[in-house]
């Protein structure tokens, strides 16, 4: 277990939208609870991102510099640099993960 201080986290603003397109899709489609229930899970996964930045694997459609971590049906996709975590996009996990980030 890795006992290092947390990273903050910086959201792209695409990432951002992600989540408010995913949580409007969420409600819209399984109620408001369930919208509450994945909010919390994609919360959950960032800030385990944020304690321990190894936690997400390589991905083959991703440069080498970033690194995927599964929360339900998506993709996180983020960057580790010295000072912070970048988080680049949240996606569907059906979607081409190279197509939608560069």
């Amino acid at each position: 277990m890795s006992f290092h201080k947390a990273l903050p986290l910086k959201l792209s603003p695409r990432a951002k939208q992600d989540i408010v397109d995913i949580l409007r899709y969420t409600g819209e489609k399984w109620g408001q609870n369930q919208l509450l229930v994945y909010r919390d899970k994609i919360k959950d996964a960032l800030q385990a991102i944020s304690q321990n930045p190894e936690t997400g694997l390589d991905h083959n459609d991703m440069p080498s510099t970033h690194r995927t971590l599964l929360v339900g049906s998506h993709i996180i996709i983020y960057r580790i640099n010295s000072e912070h975590i970048g988080i680049v996009r949240i996606l569907h996990q059906r979607m081409s993960l190279a197509k939608h980030v560069r």
